[in-house]
This record gives structure tokens, sequence and C-alpha cells, in this order.
């Protein structure tokens, strides 16, 4: 109880200190720790920011960044499709770094609901083929990178239409019950970059990059070196900082 009560305290301060700021630095923490004690060692201070995070009042969301709020780690709920694909590709293909995941995940954040949901496969580049052929053979609706037009054309013609697509090395996946699952920096970068997406434009893509900021702990170190892997990163940088996702 004793704890809690702490926990609630260090809470209440820190977003009394730094109101709306929901990303902070180091030298942000050390400047408030600073406050009360001038001479408190950099040991203690990055302690009690340790006991911080540990407590989860702060969130790591970079190299020496944090927030500040409830946002939560971003843990989705795959299709029923998407798992049984993953469970299929694992099974055969067991040394394959891959990641499979549904397009309705993207209803949480945006204004519409997609009328054309469908099912992204992203597998390494080496074996996308072999992938494809063995999808082809026991799922319904599969495609092999398809192009833009042909994606526009499909998707009303199928139910959750498989499109393998080749996986960026280095992408940032998570694991959840034994299969890889997208994370949320993958899941922003790929529909900001990726042609599979260009029907998400304008308004409907700042909804669902500012909800997905404001609900969830977004890692900006690993969002932009993804966006670096894809050759997006500045673009990305002045469209986040632009949009004011970010608040500073």
């Amino acid at each position: 109880m004793v704890k809690k009560d702490k926990d609630k305290k260090d809470k209440r301060a820190l977003q009394e200190y730094f109101g709306n700021q929901s990303e902070l630095s180091l030298d942000d923490l050390r400047a408030y720790f600073k406050i009360n004690d001038p001479k408190i060692p950099d040991t203690t201070i990055r302690w009690r920011v340790y006991d911080l995070v540990r407590s989860s009042i702060l969130h790591r969301v970079g190299r020496g960044l944090f927030q500040l709020g409830d946002a939560m780690l971003y843990r989705p709920e795959l299709s029923s499709r998407s798992k049984k694909i993953g469970t299929f590709i694992r099974k055969n293909f067991p040394d394959v770094s891959f990641c499979s995941w549904n397009s309705d995940l993207l209803n949480e954040f945006a204004q519409h609901l997609s009328a054309y949901p469908f099912v992204l496969v992203d597998v390494e580049r080496d074996v996308a083929e072999s992938v494809y052929y063995q999808l082809k053979n026991n799922f319904s609706g599969v495609f092999l990178r398809p192009s833009e037009m042909l994606i526009n054309d499909l998707l009303p013609d199928f139910r959750s239409p498989i499109i393998v697509r080749y996986l960026t090395t280095e992408s940032p996946l998570n694991e959840q019950n034994g299969l890889p699952i997208i994370s949320i920096e993958k899941m922003l970068v790929d529909i900001f970059c990726d042609p599979e997406f260009t029907f998400l434009a304008g308004s409907e893509l700042r909804s669902i990059f500012m909800n997905a900021f404001k609900k969830y702990i977004v890692n900006e170190n690993r969002l932009l070196r993804y966006a670096d892997r894809k050759g997006r990163k500045q673009e990305l940088i002045k469209y986040i900082y632009d949009s004011r996702f970010l608040k500073q």
C-alpha cells in the first residue's frame, strides 16, 4: 500500500511539473530531480529513473528518452486467419523470419472501418516464392507482391486475400504465443511507406498515427531505424513533427 501511494505521488508530481510534455529526455529528468536537491549525484538520478520505469510511471521510448502517461504496450489480437497462416508458416518453415498480420488491426485507430480487409505475410526474400506456393496450395486468394492496381482490383473480389511480401531486414517484431507479431513501430512505418496502404491518405493516416501515439508506447528510435531501412526516415521525421504527434 505504501509503494502504491508513493507511485501515485511520484506520478502526480511529474505530471504537474511536465504538464502535457509526454516525451522526456534524461536531461529533463535530471533538471527535475535537481530542483529539490541541486547536488544529487547522477548515479542516484539514474537509479530513480530506473525505479520509475520499473513502476511503469515512465516508459522507455528510445535511447535516453521516456514517455510519461498511461500508454500501453501494443499487443494486437490477430484474426483467426492470420493466426492459422502464422502457425502454418512456422510449422513448414521453422527457421524463417516472417510476420503475418491483418489490415483490419488498423480499425482500432482509423476514423472509418476498412470494408475490404486483407492479410499481409512478410517473409524473407530468399524464401518468399516457396512460402507463396505453399500458402497457395493451402489457402484461398494468395498473391505474391501484387501491383498497387491489382490490389485495388482484387480486394473487393476476395474474402481476406493474402498478400505475400518481402520482409525488410531488421524489421521490429514482437512475439506472442510462440509466433512473431507486428509491432506498433512496424505497423506505422508500413502504412506510411508501402503501396498496399495508399488508400490511407490525409486525415485517415493522421488519425491512425495520432491515436497510436496517444494510446500505446511507440519507441521512436525503433520506429525511425526501421523507416531508415525502408529509405523513408527523413520523410517520416518531418511527418511526425509537422503533425505534432509527439507533444513537446
